[in-house]
């Protein structure tokens, strides 16, 4: 079976026509906060250091790699951002993880594929090294060739 796709991005435009038959009933708010845990008598995380520290690290860092990577990096992203994926369906997008598409939105995605959310993939897998599996006009991780070249 094929899991069921995410929900749409977008809301829908009204809302339903007919109500639901089992309303879900919220409790009346309370005057008063209702939370039982009081704050702890000391801090619970290290703050930050006062002054620099007197043990410097005795290995210097390395400069940057003279063979940079053929595909660009993204910057952090959160947890829901690293979800998004393209791909041409739904299936095809959960099992091949092949682009990412950070905003959300299709434009970063090649061709004419789909921007996902909530796919379940980790790691870009590229479309492959067979330039016939690839979009037109597109390389192995989904870059226009002409930005790919630049």
């Amino acid at each position: 079976h094929t899991p069921t796709p995410p929900p749409s991005r977008r809301p829908t435009p009204s809302p339903t026509r007919a109500p639901s038959l089992d309303p879900t009933i919220s409790p009346e708010p309370t005057v008063s906060p209702t939370s039982t845990n009081a704050p702890s008598a000391s801090p619970t995380e290290q703050g930050p250091t006062i002054s620099p520290t007197t043990n410097p690290t005795k290995r210097p860092t390395r400069p940057p790699t003279s063979n940079p990577t053929k595909r660009p990096t993204h910057p952090p992203l959160s947890g829901l951002q690293a979800g998004f994926f393209c791909g041409t369906s739904w299936s095809d997008t959960i099992t091949k993880c092949k682009k990412r598409c950070p905003t959300g939105e299709d434009p970063e995605c090649p061709g004419d594929e789909t921007c996902f959310a909530y796919t379940g993939c980790r790691e870009e897998l590229g479309y492959g090294d067979d330039p016939s599996k690839w979009v037109a006009g597109y390389d192995q991780w989904g870059y226009k060739l002409i930005d790919a070249l630049v």
